[in-house]
């Protein structure tokens, strides 16, 4: 498909409007240098469509603001742990952060030899997944209670193979985001008060098969403040200088993730952005001497990816307009779970006039919604939108509610673009059931 140099940036170097070569001349929102009109006639909607140049510029841009540190970039397999992506991130040289024996096993099978780069984080781990990860001689193992020191320390003992280990600190920092994805206060689950590191550490340093080696912290998810980091950051410190001060190596400060994007309007320079936060968080590393960890999962893959969704019908109830389409909360769950905003523009725009609708999908719940009294350019039935910024906590919280399957996920490269994930079949659902 042709077009003429007439372009609008939506979410460079990703996502972009381009004007169409023939008459009327609308003008179409293309993935890098594939049509996204073409890829929904090709594999039908809902789709996911991530794009591989995003991908790639934000992890050069974590790796540039933060190359005066030795670091080792541990993405947050969680965000988006399709294969594909894992493999991407392989090639641009990361590691790992998981949070489940699935994700590690997601991690193995794109690469063995990943495992020496992945740290292992999770209130919850399993003594099978503690097994299989000292097996696979990962990184580091975050530790969140004494409980859970106990077991790792019995299991590598009986393995024979040692153990390298964090103690996951709570700053009681607030992250100042949604309660939901807020981590880092003394109500919260996550971590170990710092007040009581000293005893963990202490009781880590006489395991026969437990090696001190890190502390770690993360505060939150999709935190904008960078204030925040800074904060958590300069008491991880104060706790490193007093542990090394007792005969502890600490090597590593696991800074965790969080870092927040922009779902709505016009888009920050992401460089300003990371350069921002890269201060926040070396500031009150400066003179330790060591090597930083760091998670950042959302702000990588989430503006990498977006959704594309065709309407099915027009509907107004007295002066309420809806468009309902054929995406709905079990392929996205963020509106619905969290209330959260995902900016939606038509992927053809024809038309000036706009109107005030919800967009909400088939499912039987009232929150099955993407937006309410939104103003949006006017669609017709059949016409194609785009939900942007979905690359992260889209499809891998997806369900099957409503026994619907999981749409498909498309990976684009340039002018080239490769299923990665196909459609998800009712005999797929099924398989694992008995009548």
């Amino acid at each position: 498909m042709k077009r003429t140099r007439e372009s609008q940036a939506l979410r460079p170097p990703a996502f972009g409007y381009h004007a169409a070569a023939l008459p009327p001349r609308p003008t179409e929102l293309y993935c890098e240098a594939v049509a996204l009109e073409g890829l929904a006639a090709r594999h039908a909607t809902p789709l996911y469509v991530y794009s591989t140049a995003m991908i790639r510029a934000r992890v050069s841009a974590f790796g540039q603001a933060f190359r005066s540190i030795p670091h080792t970039l541990c993405y947050s397999v969680k965000a988006n742990s399709t294969l594909a992506i894992l493999r991407l991130m392989i090639d641009e040289g990361t590691g790992f952060d998981v949070v489940s024996g699935g994700e590690l096993q997601r991690v193995l099978r794109v690469s063995r030899k990943a495992a020496s780069k992945v740290v292992f984080s999770g209130v919850g781990k399993t003594a099978a997944e503690m097994e299989l990860a000292l097996r696979s001689g990962i990184l580091l193992f975050n530790i969140e209670s004494a409980s859970e020191l106990s077991l790792l320390s019995a299991i590598a003992t009986r393995l024979k193979k040692r153990a390298a280990v964090a103690v996951r600190v709570n700053p009681d920092v607030s992250a100042k985001t949604h309660p939901y994805i807020s981590t880092g206060l003394h109500q919260h689950k996550f971590g170990v008060p710092i007040s009581e590191a000293r005893t963990l550490y202490a009781q880590a340093a006489k395991q026969p098969y437990l090696k001190v080696a890190g502390v770690s912290v993360h505060i939150g998810s999709q935190i904008t403040d960078v204030g925040s980091f800074q904060s958590a950051l300069e008491r991880v410190a104060d706790l490193v200088r007093a542990l090394r001060e007792q005969g502890h190596d600490i090597r590593y400060i696991d800074a965790g993730g969080g870092l927040g994007i922009s779902y709505e309007g016009a888009q920050k320079s992401f460089d300003k952005q990371i350069a921002a936060y890269a201060r926040a968080v070396l500031g009150p590393l400066r003179g330790l001497k060591l090597h930083l960890l760091l998670e950042p999962g959302r702000s990588i893959v989430g503006p990498a990816g977006v959704l594309l969704t065709r309407v099915l019908y027009r509907k107004t109830n007295n002066r309420k307009r809806f468009l309902i389409v054929d995406a709905a909360m079990n392929d996205l769950l963020r509106p619905s779970l969290y209330g959260a905003y995902h900016e939606i523009v038509p992927v053809s725009r024809n038309s000036r006039e706009t109107e005030i609708t919800d967009v909400v999908g088939p499912i039987c719940e009232t929150g099955d919604f993407f937006a309410r009294d939104r103003k949006l350019p006017l669609v017709s039935e059949g016409g194609l939108l785009a939900i942007l910024d979905v690359g992260a906590y889209g499809a891998v919280l997806g369900s099957n509610y409503n026994t619907r399957g999981r749409p498909a996920e498309v990976l684009v490269n340039g002018a080239k673009s490769k299923v990665i994930r196909r459609r998800e079949s009712l005999q797929d659902q099924m398989r694992m059931e008995k009548v």
